[in-house]
């Protein structure tokens, strides 16, 4: 919404100056949203120090080649900007299940910080735990500050804060992101992105194909229940789209482009292949170096046993007779 000035006639249709009417008042909830914003900050900031605790140092190499779908690690890790490393994070800390225990690490994180956290804290790390990532359509304009929403996928409506992306978008605009609930109304966690209505129809399609094998498997599990596991598939046709040259058209340079990560991408992946095949090279000029050592010859025994060795046989005939001494033999005379 336009900038309302002191002097300006206030938006709430009073007839009176915005200084005496309603200003205070919006002056006063900025001031509670921006205070929420920065202690939910905190919280999130906590959360993702204990997901990269050492303990977890493998499984983030894991999830992270998972997300952007190869085989990476800290290649890919430094190559990206921090925009696109923080939407890993957002879908990790908040999705991804470690391989032993099958657990989030939101879900540990509250089992063993959650006792160090403030009362606020575990409230608010509670209420995202039902979190999922989901493509949503802008469908208009709700109360004021609020955006009305429909979930492509499950066809739920929702109605979140008109935050920074409801002021870039146009109504049809896609949003792709994570509702968190800790806040009266809801809104998108940091890491959502604006895409464009020209995609619907194609995420639709594949998630939906992807959602229908799954059920196969799993009959009783929901939307909210796939996109909990599975909502990296979305990032994954983002990256499809980038890497056939589909880029969006633009507005205001608002809509997330993947080409830049792909190409990012497909440098580490070509300074991988090239640091592999130095490895490769060295390791075999090193095994030309170390004197070979020379296998003794095969031997074939009577009974066609192989032995390693020079072993050699006589004949019957030609085997020494024992020596049998002279005492002996005068004995048997």
């Amino acid at each position: 919404m336009p900038q309302v000035g002191r002097n300006d006639p206030c938006p709430c249709g009073s007839g009176k100056k915005y200084k005496n009417c309603c200003m205070k008042a919006d002056r006063a909830k900025r001031i509670r949203e921006s205070a929420w914003h920065r202690e939910e900050q905190v919280t999130l900031n906590k959360l993702i120090a204990f997901a990269q605790r050492p303990a977890f140092q493998p499984q983030l190499t894991v999830a992270f080649n998972l997300f952007w779908n190869g085989n990476y690690g800290a290649e890919g890790w430094n190559a990206l900007g921090k925009d696109e490393i923080g939407r890993f994070l957002d879908w990790y800390v908040h999705d991804y299940r470690l391989e032993q225990s099958k657990k989030r690490l939101v879900d540990v994180f509250l089992e063993e910080a959650g006792a160090t956290l403030l009362p606020t804290e575990r409230q608010r790390v509670r209420a995202w735990l039902d979190s999922y990532m989901s493509v949503y359509r802008i469908a208009g304009l709700g109360q004021p500050g609020t955006l009305s929403l429909v979930d492509i996928l499950t066809g739920k409506e929702e109605t979140t804060a008109g935050d920074a992306l409801g002021q870039l978008a146009v109504m049809g605009d896609l949003i792709l992101g994570r509702i968190l609930r800790s806040s009266q109304p809801p809104h998108f966690s940091w890491a959502a992105i604006l895409l464009p209505t020209t995609l619907e129809a194609d995420l639709a399609s594949y998630m939906t194909s992807a959602y229908e094998k799954h059920k196969e498997r799993y009959p009783e599990a929901t939307w909210p229940d796939f996109l909990s596991q599975s909502s990296y598939m979305l990032n994954h046709q983002l990256l499809k789209h980038a890497a056939e040259g589909r880029k969006p058209v633009r507005v205001g340079a608002a809509y997330y482009d993947a080409s830049r990560t792909v190409e990012a991408l497909r440098e580490a992946e070509r300074r991988l292949r090239e640091q592999a095949a130095r490895q490769a090279e060295e390791r075999r000029k090193e095994q030309e170096r170390r004197p070979q050592d020379k296998e003794p010859p095969i031997k074939q025994t009577q009974g066609g046993i192989l032995l390693p060795g020079s072993v050699e046989y006589r004949d019957r005939a030609q085997r020494k007779q024992p020596r049998v001494s002279t005492r002996a033999k005068q004995k048997e005379g």
